[in-house]
């Protein structure tokens, strides 16, 4: 693999016009430790942009888009995006001189542990400036060094216009094939040079010594022992509440959604808390074509359940054009054509409709433990609190998994008896270049998994699960996906979710236990404790079949093949292969045509 310092974006100004669409979207711009001259630049792009000006400083100059909302602490110190707290019942438009003293006072710890939302805090102290991300924040925080100083933006856009010299990108293809190696996980480095990211729940000060980020936030705080919460009835009241209360406050500024409605208990918890408020909303199902994708019949169950209209469209509809639909302006190529063309047709749906923002059960999986295997059960090995528990568990699990009660067993047995091993995250290395090899180890590398070395197996599962969410509400609104909200990933109810011992998540043969007994009041019964789940199977295998020549030539003649990233010749071979899509290659060459895509989109040359 190799850095292409000689392949640069086309140069341009970057866009600054109003979102078509009603919601808008945070966005800014800081400079911090810029010499004078690059200030002034600085200051004279963000007028010809007109960007509205915050702060401007000897060491920190701030701008934010029209519209964007913020919360001034005073002395040059912001919160930028939507802030929530405990009780709110909208986004907060001020905080008292005490939460103000504490937030600067503490760096933003005080920040993390005592609010929420999509936000992130530049807080100027002496001769640095902290930047503070949101945990699960959808807002995000770019970086990159600017001579002395350095450029913080939301996007990569913004982070251009603040450069000094207005050069291109540049793709970093180590990190591109590190990237496809570890999927859902996303770490401070991005696949463009020298852009780097705050993750949520971190904080980086700049300008004492070289910036290194500062976990603030981490699961394992409420996944101790001593955080649990052992009432299972208090515990699911207790999601019920925090779900509710983050639905309601994720989906404020909207003023009539459209819900994506699967069918599928996330997506149907979201609609039942939508219900709960009186919300003037609406429900889209896409229908899939194969019988295991087709979940009419629960979404219109549910729909029935609140009362309120399903709207009802084939996924397939139009005719996707995958070369560009990846193609977003996003750090890394992490963007799905398929989920793209799903949210293009929802788009257009919620435009008939009249609704202003779309709303879906993202990331519902991942915070309501869906773990599928005998972890769990070894929890209930190691804690004398859980052993009463074990079999039953393990009867869950096996019905779950389709195995004998014996076999679970045993294999909670060899899984407790090697607690102390952390986890291994999967690699995925099919189609890459032999070189990718090598890099398997640090791809997926994670503070959070990191961690788990003295947990118990069953909650590092749920931690594991917390990574993808992580990457996948952190890469922030992008592409089709501008105007979705997936208010499931939201700090407190994952907080709480993780307080909720590994055993009590099974029952009936069924995962995410909790949720259903939280709101199985308020779901039809055949929703709250339905077996298996949809599948965008079907439409991933026209794609493929319909863009079998296509996908030749845009990965055989691409950037990735010329790069080394991905391994040509295996992949033509798949693409060759004369049966017709078949096991999980398919959608492998599909997400590397994405990839491909994006960095093509990034040059300025989709082909």
């Amino acid at each position: 693999m190799r850095r292409h310092g000689d392949q640069r974006a086309r140069r341009g100004h970057a866009s600054f016009h109003a979102d078509p669409c009603h919601m808008i979207r945070p966005r800014f711009l800081a400079g911090l430790g810029l010499p004078a001259n690059a200030a002034m630049r600085l200051r004279k792009r963000v007028r010809d942009a007109a960007l509205t000006k915050l702060v401007d400083a000897p060491a920190l100059f701030v701008a934010i888009a029209p519209d964007t909302p913020m919360l001034d602490l005073g002395s040059g110190a912001y919160i930028i995006g939507s802030l929530f707290t405990g009780g709110s019942r909208a986004a907060l438009d001020a905080l008292s001189p005490a939460a103000v003293s504490a937030i600067i006072g503490s760096s933003g710890e005080h920040l993390v542990r005592g609010y929420w939302g999509d936000y992130v805090a530049i807080l100027p102290r002496g001769a640095s400036v902290t930047l503070v991300r949101a945990p699960f924040g959808a807002l995000p925080c770019l970086h990159i060094a600017d001579g002395p100083g350095r450029i913080a933006a939301s996007d990569i856009d913004m982070l251009q216009l603040g450069l000094a010299e207005r050069s291109g990108l540049t793709l970093d293809y180590t990190e591109i094939a590190r990237q496809l190696i570890a999927g859902d996980l996303r770490g401070n480095a991005t696949c463009l040079t020298g852009i780097e990211e705050v993750r949520g729940g971190e904080r980086l000060t700049i300008g004492v010594g070289a910036p290194q980020p500062e976990r603030v936030w981490t699961p394992w705080t409420f996944a101790a022992p001593a955080r649990r919460i052992d009432d299972r009835r208090e515990a699911d009241r207790r999601l019920r509440d925090a779900a509710r209360s983050c639905v309601a406050l994720c989906t404020a500024r909207a003023s009539r959604p459209l819900l994506l409605l699967s069918g599928g208990l996330d997506s149907s918890i979201v609609a039942a808390c939508l219900a709960d408020t009186d919300r003037d909303f609406a429900c889209l199902n896409l229908v899939a074509t194969n019988p295991t994708g087709d979940e009419r019949s629960f979404a219109r169950a549910m729909a029935a359940h609140t009362g309120r209209p399903l709207h009802e469209r084939d996924m397939a509809d139009g005719a996707p054009d995958i070369r560009r639909l990846a193609a977003v302006r996003l750090p890394r190529p992490v963007a799905r054509s398929f989920e793209q063309h799903v949210y293009a047709q929802a788009s257009i749906e919620a435009a008939a409709l009249g609704c202003d923002a779309l709303v879906d059960g993202g990331g519902g999986d991942n915070v309501f433990s869906s773990v599928q295997s005998a972890s769990p059960a070894a929890d209930c090995r190691l804690d004398p609190e859980g052993r009463r528990h074990f079999w039953r568990l393990c009867g869950d699990i096996a019905r779950l998994a389709q195995a004998s009660r014996r076999t679970v067993a045993w294999r909670a047995f060899l899984r407790a008896r090697r607690a102390h091993t952390p986890s291994r995250w999967p690699v995925d290395l099919r189609f890459l270049h032999p070189d990718a090899g090598a890099l398997s180890v640090n791809a997926v590398a994670h503070p959070w998994l990191d961690e788990d070395r003295q947990a118990w197996p069953g909650r590092a599962a749920h931690v594991a699960m917390l990574v993808a969410a992580q990457g996948y509400a952190e890469d922030g609104p992008h592409g089709a996906k501008r105007d979705a909200i997936s208010p499931l990933v939201s700090q407190p109810l994952i907080e709480h979710c993780l307080r909720i011992p590994s055993w009590d998540w099974f029952e009936n043969g069924r995962n995410r236990a909790a949720a259903r007994r939280a709101f199985e009041a308020e779901l039809p019964a055949e929703v709250a404790w339905r077996e298996g789940k949809g599948s965008p199977e079907s439409l991933l295998v026209t794609l493929f079949e319909t863009h079998r020549a296509m996908l030749r030539d845009h990965l055989g003649e691409g950037l990735l093949a010329g790069a080394r990233v991905i391994d040509r010749d295996a992949v033509i071979a798949a693409i060759d292969d004369p049966r017709p899509a078949h096991g999980p290659g398919f959608g492998r060459i599909l997400q590397l045509a994405d990839a491909e895509s994006w960095a093509r989109g990034i040059l300025g040359d989709q082909g």
